[in-house]
């Protein structure tokens, strides 16, 4: 029998979105959803501590919910293509799914093995990849994300890594990305000089155009105070495609206001910041980014 064109949406939308198995929570809801049709929080809970020894928070509670309702979704062509998933539904207090409809009777089997195969998929990914050395962020320590997946993992509302341009403070946190060796062809006042300088101690240049008095940069300086936790994510070239690998938290311990000159020869303010990594830099990949 062949699946409806709701049913491949639906199929397409937890492929790309959580079967990858980077976050845990999506996928036990689906099956909680498939398999009685309604939301069992205590269960999730209890099946989080017992067999991946971790708490859901609320916030990530929350966050994921608002994945698999379409809320985390930010561009046009994912809200149209996706705008009838159906996958959440409220009513007097109580989250359920139409996915329960699936798991009854013979007419549905195929679209129910097929989702149950992809959450099983997830499950598996996740258990065997990215539940090894993972912190408290929900990042597991050199393993490889896009944007839009620390997006997720950071439970922001809204998947904003179209507008990261490198890193972005939001909700307490402050992802960087670098892409360790830059382009020819990019602009001058883009080519950051983001290098190792040891493998516990990274150098990472702001945007241009940003000095010591800036605003993020007073909050990078006083993260302690403020609560903010800095995640840095690398990959050597853009060969490499979208995902970065996760090298855990940092610190920083040193800065100062330098220049950088734009493609008319302009000089632009930029900060230089000493990142000190919580973690030093497994050999082979730390070899890896500086050889």
């Amino acid at each position: 029998m062949q699946l409806t064109e709701n049913e491949n949406v639906l199929l397409e939308f937890i492929s790309q979105n959580v079967a990858s198995g980077k976050r845990v929570y999506e996928l036990l809801m689906l099956r909680q959803f498939l398999n009685y049709g309604e939301l069992r929080k205590k269960e999730i809970e209890d099946e989080l501590r017992s067999e991946y020894h971790i708490e859901l928070s609320e916030e990530s509670y929350r966050s994921s919910l608002n994945v698999l309702s379409g809320g985390f979704m930010n561009t046009q062509s994912e809200k149209k293509k996706y705008a009838d998933i159906n996958i959440v539904e409220y009513q007097a207090g109580r989250t359920f799914s139409r996915l329960y409809a699936y798991n009854q009777g013979v007419k549905q089997i195929p679209f129910y093995q097929q989702m149950s195969d992809l959450i099983q998929l997830g499950l598996r990914r996740y258990q065997d990849i990215y539940s090894v050395n993972q912190d408290e962020m929900g990042l597991s320590l050199y393993q490889k994300y896009s944007r839009k997946d620390v997006c997720r993992i950071l439970n922001w509302e809204r998947d904003d890594s179209s507008t990261v341009y490198g890193y972005k403070i939001k909700n307490g946190t402050c992802p960087i990305f670098v892409t360790y060796e830059k382009k020819d062809d990019i602009a001058s006042s883009t080519k950051y000089e983001d290098v190792f300088l040891a493998n516990n101690l990274f150098s990472w240049m702001t945007r241009s155009r940003v000095s010591l008095d800036s605003d993020e940069t007073q909050k990078l300086i006083h993260y302690r105070e403020n609560g903010l936790k800095i995640l840095l994510f690398i990959k050597k070239s853009d060969g490499e495609g979208s995902d970065f690998y996760y090298m855990g938290t940092v610190e920083p311990i040193h800065w100062e206001q330098t220049e950088i000159s734009n493609d008319d020869g302009k000089k632009l303010p930029i900060m230089n910041f000493h990142l000190q990594l919580a973690c030093s830099v497994r050999e082979d990949i730390y070899h890896y980014f500086v050889e």
